[in-house]
């Protein structure tokens, strides 16, 4: 009976190293492993592994994935506006095991809490902004907002959300068309000021110039005195006298005394 029974187990040793094999586990993979129906403590990282039948080997993608979303929402102001959001998310590896015992899977994490969170989170968000701000500047602010309270219900999931992106944002054509007249006036507005800051510049510094001119010509004006144009005007006259041109001086003639001369070059 005892040779019978090692028989039968070295038959059964001898079939189950005959039946394994190997199996494969993708880059960024982590292999969750489960033997009927029971998932094993330790995982496979990215390689080859040696493999027996009554493994089962679930890998478990913990790539970066993008996840895009067409979905409508409303917005402070009760308008439905819609929206082509985009998710940036992976999975973290030291949570595969949990992902795969918790949600069957990546795609059983994503169907039943990544995207219904996400809804909820679009929701919840716009609801406190206009209209107008998921079309203009404040967009970063929207999508800033949606990502940290994502990130704040995926916390415990084993799920990073990496972005959140807004990729179109689609008006009712009555308010797209009144947004767009908005943006447009508020650009002319600030053109405008822009032109009044240089206009005003450009006041500023000529003010500034006549106001120097003003002030050289009355320190000039202060420093001439009658005594210095008449000392000015007989050292003139010393020096015409003195060169050699033709000339007649009729002295005591002119304006203050000064002498008048005549003359021209030969």
């Amino acid at each position: 009976m005892n040779r019978t029974t090692h028989l039968r187990a070295a038959t059964l040793l001898l079939a189950a190293l005959l039946s394994a094999g190997c199996a494969t586990v993708p880059a960024q993979h982590v292999g969750v492993l489960e033997t009927f129906g029971k998932v094993l403590p330790d995982t496979w990282a990215p390689g080859l592994h040696i493999w027996a039948p009554w493994i089962g080997v679930h890998r478990i993608n913990c790539r970066t994935n993008q996840l895009e979303e067409r979905t409508t929402t409303p917005t402070s102001e009760g308008l439905v506006v819609g929206l082509d959001v985009s998710i940036v998310f992976h999975a973290e590896p030291e949570a595969a095991k949990d992902i795969y015992a918790r949600y069957g899977g990546l795609d059983g994490l994503i169907g039943n809490v990544l995207v219904p969170e996400f809804r909820s989170v679009v929701r919840d968000v716009t609801a406190g902004f206009n209209a107008v701000d998921l079309y203009s500047g404040r967009r970063a602010e929207v999508s800033s907002k949606m990502l940290e309270d994502l990130r704040r219900r995926m916390s415990d999931r084993g799920v990073n959300i990496e972005a959140i992106l807004l990729r179109n944002i689609e008006l009712p054509s009555q308010v797209a068309k009144a947004v767009e007249a908005k943006l447009a006036a508020d650009q002319q507005a600030q053109q405008m000021e822009f032109v009044l800051r240089k206009e005003s510049k450009e006041a500023e510094r000529k003010r500034i110039e006549a106001q120097g001119i003003s002030d050289f010509q009355r320190i000039v004006s202060a420093g001439i005195s009658p005594a210095l144009l008449k000392w000015k005007g007989i050292e003139a006259t010393e020096k015409i006298a003195s060169s050699p041109n033709t000339k007649v001086v009729i002295v005591g003639s002119g304006k203050e005394g000064l002498p008048v001369i005549l003359g021209s070059d030969k």
